[in-house]
């Protein structure tokens, strides 16, 4: 029982180390969101996906412990690409929980629209309302199909491979629909995803080889995106990289330790090594979305919009 409770405060001890040794020094970034002003090139900005699409951030409230900012990636995009002379008028219709079957409306689960409206319905009627002019899509989904297999402590192999596979069978149905519906100057961007399961690293003597496992999970599942994508001519937002994913090269911390890069990130770019009642939370801070911005980013002209 003893050495059980050490193992849980020797965790704690680490997760607020790291925590306390990356925003040393630092101030939370603070993005103002930035409107249309008619500058050199103007396009629409559909935001597609789960609650990250909507830049969701913990609250520290236990019964609702999750709002939407004006941080997310999807707002750093826009200021990033105004600064690149583009003015993007952003339209969120993300809802938290979305998987690509409620997308579909194939099964419930879709807690912001009542059927018919669906995100997807009002997607195709924005982009067909929208079909002579510029834009970009971002396509945020599949996340939420995984996650249950991976987030109480254990892997799920069976359940995240069923999950990849419906992903991989209904994904292709919602590019296509929303391929037809969208004019000839619209760039569509789909994201692959960080391993926030990665900070089970830190879970006492079992954490190691529990964030292996969900890294592998993760990395299968990305590799299935991206061929859903790519076989749809849809650009891929390599949000792995970003988040440094496969990265497990081992970093001193003072008074830490040694901690895999990639552990690391994870603490550092999203609200899973904080303390409750702000965490432990997959959705990234500040500094990941803007991270996952720039990602998107990379897919984006520089000019001649």
């Amino acid at each position: 029982m003893r050495r059980a409770v050490n193992l849980v405060l020797s965790t704690l001890l680490i997760l607020a180390l790291i925590v306390a040794a990356y925003f040393a020094g630092r101030t939370a970034s603070v993005i103002t969101p930035v409107k249309s002003t008619g500058t050199a090139h103007e396009a629409f900005y559909l935001a597609i996906g789960g609650s990250a699409s909507t830049g969701t951030q913990p609250t520290g409230v236990a019964t609702h412990n999750g709002h939407r900012t004006l941080v997310g990636y999807a707002d750093d995009l826009v200021m990033i690409e105004k600064m690149r002379g583009v003015s993007l008028d952003l339209w969120h219709v993300g809802c938290p929980g979305e998987t690509v079957q409620s997308m579909l409306d194939t099964v419930k689960g879709d807690r912001c629209y009542t059927p018919p409206t669906t995100q997807l319905s009002l997607s195709l009627r924005y982009l067909k309302r929208h079909h002579g002019l510029p834009g970009v899509v971002t396509i945020d989904l599949g996340l939420n199909n995984v996650r249950p297999c991976l987030s109480h402590l254990t892997v799920g192999e069976a359940c995240a491979a069923q999950q990849t596979a419906l992903v991989v069978q209904d994904l292709p149905i919602v590019l296509k629909d929303l391929a037809q519906a969208a004019g000839p100057r619209v760039r569509f961007i789909g994201l692959e995803y960080e391993d926030p399961f990665l900070a089970d690293y830190l879970n006492a003597i079992a954490g190691p080889e529990l964030a292996t496992q969900t890294l592998f999970a993760m990395d299968r599942f990305n590799a299935a995106l991206h061929e859903v994508y790519t076989a749809a001519n849809v650009s891929v937002a390599n949000i792995p990289a970003a988040f440094k994913n496969d990265d497990s090269t081992r970093v001193t911390i003072d008074n830490v330790g040694v901690i895999p890069e990639n552990v690391i990130e994870i603490c550092q770019l999203t609200w899973m090594c904080q303390p409750p009642p702000y965490g432990p939370d997959a959705h990234p801070n500040n500094e990941g979305y803007m991270a996952i911005a720039e990602a998107v980013a990379a897919n984006l002209p520089k000019s001649n919009w």
